[in-house]
């Protein structure tokens, strides 16, 4: 057996064996890493477990890019309409990189019921509309008729319909303005035939959801003429350049948007957990560091009579630093394995059985939800790795300083 591994492996024995001072700090070593890598694992999965969910969210219910007039920018209301030969689709449009391409259009509406009213946008949506994007935030109900989209159906969200008494089934009225065309109303009378709640209260106190042609029919619009345009791309492209593709083929007038820049404030808040991952990850990296050198170094000044014996019997210092080196990482694997078991563990339970939740007025979501990434959990690990590795330098200092007369008290 080779000599540096195993005094190395009599050493790291002794450490669990006997109860003395290096034992227990070594311990406590072994402790700091494994609750430190509990605590990066959970806060790097829920944090980008979190921002992936509120993106999904947003992508599903606008898609990841919008295409509308300039005019509109400011504005959820639909106040003119795209004529679909004037956008130039064949010249910008990739199947490989689009997902999904749809059509939409948004007018104000007023609800009323014997009893109460409300106000909010009834969003238009075609038939190319991915309707599981919707169907996955419905509680209540089914997603509108494809076949007939002339029919009056509706979705309304789970806060308009306790606010209006409604549930499913139920047939409410619903008015349009429009007084630069008429000075009267038009009035509808719509199926309720889904309940949906996105987690985004905002969007579920404005939106409504029916069928594209009925709202072209009230506005009086050509088949053609639509609010605009919703693009769902697919994952590899969603961070490409593709906005800027489609923007140099479209009309003057004509404008398109990102998701990121339709819900700038929520974007820039959910960028700030990248922040706050890394203060976490810092902090806690720093801590187990601390915590591993003050343990070596303890373990060093105990076993310096055993250093000292090693030098007067010839034995090399890069020998002797190397059995202290895989004594070290010896702890070190120890404290990540022990760690990485009990992170994976309760983002696994967490996972599979939502055991915490949230508060969806502030957070977007009704429970944390987390996200599994192979790649950050083997880049955390080789971080704690590297940086204890380069810690492990300063007790080294300590034992190419020590004089081996003093070390074994020899006069």
């Amino acid at each position: 057996m080779n000599f540096e591994f195993f005094i190395s492996k009599r050493i790291s024995k002794s450490l669990f064996s006997e109860n003395n001072v290096s034992s227990r700090i070594i311990k406590i070593g072994i402790a700091a890493i494994a609750i430190g890598i509990v605590i990066i694992l959970i806060s790097m999965s829920t944090g980008f477990g979190l921002k992936k969910e509120i993106k999904k969210k947003l992508t599903a219910l606008n898609g990841d890019l919008k295409i509308s007039y300039y005019d509109s920018n400011n504005s959820y209301i639909s106040t003119k309409p795209i004529d679909l030969n004037k956008i130039n689709k064949k010249k910008w449009f990739d199947s490989k990189k689009i997902e999904y391409f749809y059509s939409y259009a948004n007018k104000a509406v007023l609800f009323k019921t014997a009893e109460n009213f409300d106000g909010g946008i009834l969003k238009g949506l075609d038939s190319n509309f991915p309707s599981h994007n919707l169907e996955t935030y419905l509680i209540e109900g089914r997603f509108l008729d494809k076949k007939n989209s002339e029919s009056l159906e509706i979705i309304i969200s789970s806060q308009t319909s306790e606010k209006l008494d409604l549930k499913v089934g139920d047939f409410i009225n619903s008015f349009f303005y429009d007084f630069l065309k008429s000075k009267f109303p038009k009035k509808r009378t719509f199926k309720v035939v889904g309940i949906f709640n996105s987690g985004f209260v905002d969007f579920d106190k404005n939106f409504s959801f029916t069928n594209l042609e009925v709202l072209q029919r009230i506005n009086g619009w050509d088949k053609d003429d639509v609010g605009g345009i919703e693009l769902i791309l697919k994952n590899q492209f969603k961070n490409s350049n593709y906005k800027e593709t489609i923007y140099n083929y479209l009309p003057s007038n004509i404008d398109i948007q990102a998701i990121d820049d339709l819900y700038s404030g929520i974007f820039n808040w959910i960028s700030m957990f990248d922040f706050n991952i890394l203060v976490i990850l810092t902090v806690v990296i720093f801590v187990a560091i601390l915590n591993i050198t003050i343990a070596i170094i303890i373990l060093v000044i105990e076993k310096s009579k055993l250093i000292g014996l090693m030098k007067i019997f010839g034995a090399p210092y890069r020998k002797i630093q190397k059995i202290f080196l895989l004594v070290t990482l010896g702890i070190i694997i120890k404290g990540l394995i022990v760690g990485n078991i009990i992170g994976l563990i309760l983002i696994f339970l967490q996972d599979q059985f939502n055991l915490i939740g949230l508060d969806p007025n502030n957070y977007f979501v009704n429970v944390v939800p987390v996200e599994i990434s192979l790649s950050n959990i083997a880049f955390v690990n080789f971080l704690i790795l590297i940086f204890s590795i380069m810690a492990f330098w300063i007790p080294m200092l300590i034992i190419s300083r020590m004089e081996i007369i003093k070390v074994l008290k020899i006069k």
